[in-house]
């Protein structure tokens, strides 16, 4: 079994923890008003986001991508995977990083961004070698 973690970029640490940020003051001013019916409303996305910055991560288990982000999980069998695209799509997925490798399945595709990008797709292509490569490996490492 090998883990990944998520690459983190600097977009995505200013929006996360703007995020957290704002959550803690308004839970502290729902506090401070005695508004307690918000206190929950807001620990919830608090507790997510939280999650989400130091939980997304991807596993390698035998013929299995296990990818966890938080809550969510997504199990992904990987003589299904077909393509590993790089790309900079911005769409909603579990990664956080703008630095993102599409991987195309039998059932669709999904967003990630391992931090060793290369040691994943080398280790990938090794589980399956029918997996094509495309788009210029990713330089360097923003932070």
């Amino acid at each position: 079994m090998d883990k990944f973690i998520s690459k983190k970029d600097r977009v995505f640490a200013a929006i996360h923890w703007s995020i957290i940020i704002a959550l803690v003051f308004l839970s502290s001013l729902s506090i401070y008003l005695k508004y307690w019916f918000a206190i929950p409303l807001l620990l919830a996305p608090f507790a997510f986001f939280l999650w989400t910055w130091f939980q997304t991560q991807y596993e390698l288990r035998q013929d299995l991508l296990l990818i966890r982000s938080g809550p969510l999980c997504w199990k992904i069998p990987v003589s299904s995977i077909r393509k590993v695209n790089r790309t900079n799509n911005g769409t909603s997925s579990p990664a956080l990083s703008l630095n993102r490798l599409e991987i195309i399945h039998e059932d669709g595709s999904i967003f990630i961004s391992p931090e060793h990008e290369q040691e994943f797709i080398s280790k990938l292509k090794t589980m399956n070698v029918r997996i094509q490569v495309e788009g210029k490996q990713n330089k360097g490492r923003k932070k």
